[in-house]
This record gives C-alpha cells, structure tokens and sequence, in this order.
C-alpha cells in the first residue's frame, strides 16, 4: 500500500512539477518579450546605449534595427507589425546577471533552468565559446522560434530568444 502511495504522489509531484514550466516563447524581461513595442521596451529598460539605424529589411518588408542596453541587446523590424512602422521586438539576447528572463538569470545553474524551461530542449555546442546550447523550441500553436540557453561550467551564460521570421 505504501509503494502505490509513494508511486501516485510521485506522478502528482512529476505533473506538478512539469505544469509550472515556462512557455519559451513568452519569457519576459521586466514585463517585455517578443513582439513587445520599442516604447515599452525604452519604457521598462530606459534609454539604450546603442539605438540602431533602422534599415530596410528584405524577408517581409519594412525596417529593421538593433538596439542594445548595459547586457542586454533588442532586434525589432516594424514590416509584420499592425500599422506597418511599430518596431516590435522579434529577437533579444541577454548577457547580464541584472537582468531576470522570466526568473532565469545570468549565473543560473542548470537545475533553474530545467526548472523554468523543462526538459524538452536539443542540445549542441557552441564552437566559439564551448559552452552548452539548450534551445528550446517554441510550441507548434505559435510562431515559429526558439529559447536559447547558453550554458559554461553548470552556469548560464546567455539567453536567447527570437521568432523565425523568413
């Protein structure tokens, strides 16, 4: 009787466990994400040390450009956007420990990760670096893309997170 106890609290531990996993393609920096408008980001994060020109884009028209801040960096195109001149965020990468993605940060072990991500990623290498890439990509229901978490001696790295876009 105690087996089958252990056995079902084990499944409802597992469940639990599984169900508190975030969706890789909402992750969130101070409430900002993909496809989060360049106001909201200068709004969250404050002025960038870099704001890119924008520059025409050819895979669905319109402008794209960079924007990077103190550890973190922004790619936004405004072609797919609803007025067609809204940059919104398609892509960012964060390098900084200041910064929370959806409560994984720089520095993080891999047992955070597995934690807010899950266990559903591939993994690869990274030849520059030779840091562990775990790329989760994002559910079938969404745009296409993936989450990027970069990973040197059992510690984040970086995170990357972006929306396919050609």
């Amino acid at each position: 009787m105690r087996l089958v106890t252990l056995g079902t609290l084990g499944l409802i531990l597992a469940a639990a466990i599984s169900a508190q996993t975030t969706d890789p393609a909402k992750l969130r920096i101070n409430g900002i994400g993909l496809d989060s408008t360049f106001a909201q980001v200068t709004k969250a994060l404050g002025k960038p040390m870099k704001d890119g020109k924008a520059t025409r884009e050819e895979c669905i028209g319109g402008r794209e450009k960079a924007v990077d801040f103190d550890g973190a960096s922004f790619y936004f195109m405004d072609g797919d956007s609803k007025n067609r001149k809204t940059f919104e965020v398609k892509g960012f990468t964060v390098t900084s420990s200041k910064y929370s993605v959806s409560g994984i940060k720089v520095g993080d072990t891999e047992l955070n990760v597995r934690r807010r991500l899950g266990t559903k990623f591939t993994k690869s290498d990274d030849l520059e670096t030779g840091a562990d890439i775990w790329t989760y990509d994002f559910p079938e229901s969404g745009d296409p893309g993936s989450t990027s978490v970069y990973i040197s001696r059992g510690k984040v790295i970086k995170i990357t997170s972006a929306h396919q876009v050609c």
